[in-house]
Order: structure tokens, then C-alpha cells, then sequence
């Protein structure tokens, strides 16, 4: 699981890696990485690997918040700039032949 998440964060980058927690609807996965309560487990190893604080803080929770606020920002901005739309799925997509 830490070759995964190194990997990742070579790929993308420290401020575009992170973690979720949604377990539900899967049974197989890494031994030892079974639910969240693994977690301690695979950022001691990332630790031990030469992550920094910053950087395994980011993969905890800051790089998520971040986008979150990111993207309230850009909604609230738009929500003020013009009213909601009001447009159906069929106007949006287009009547689809039947």
C-alpha cells in the first residue's frame, strides 16, 4: 500500500495525493489495510520512508479540505454572479430518440 501511495504522489504530485476512507462494498483488500483503523500503520511507513509531517498531513486530510474549499469558493462565486439554473436533464442532454 505505501509503493501505491509513493507511487501516486510521484505521478501527481504531494499537494494531489490523498486518502478516503470508503470501505463499503468491497471485501478484498491489502492484508493488514482491512479498514481505516490500518491507517496508523501505513503512515508510520511513509514516515519511515522520509515523508515529512507536512507532507503525510496533506495525505491525512489537507489536500481534501483544501479542494473542499477550493471548490465552496467557486460555487459561491458563481452563485453570485447568476441565479440558479433551472434547465432539465432532457434540455441538458438533449431528447434522446426512443
Amino acid at each position: 500500500m505505501a509503493d501505491h501511495v509513493e507511487h501516486v504522489r510521484k505521478v501527481a504530485g504531494a499537494d494531489d495525493v490523498g486518502l478516503g476512507g470508503d470501505y463499503d462494498g468491497n471485501s478484498d483488500w491489502p492484508e493488514g489495510m482491512e479498514d481505516v483503523t490500518s491507517y496508523p500503520k501505513l503512515f508510520a511507513e511513509l514516515a519511515r520512508r522520509g515523508w515529512s509531517d507536512e507532507d503525510l498531513g496533506k495525505l491525512a486530510s489537507g489536500n481534501i479540505l483544501r479542494a473542499m474549499r477550493q471548490a465552496e469558493a467557486v460555487a459561491k462565486r458563481l452563485q453570485a454572479s447568476r441565479p440558479p439554473s433551472t434547465a432539465t436533464i432532457e434540455q441538458l442532454d438533449g431528447a434522446r430518440a426512443r
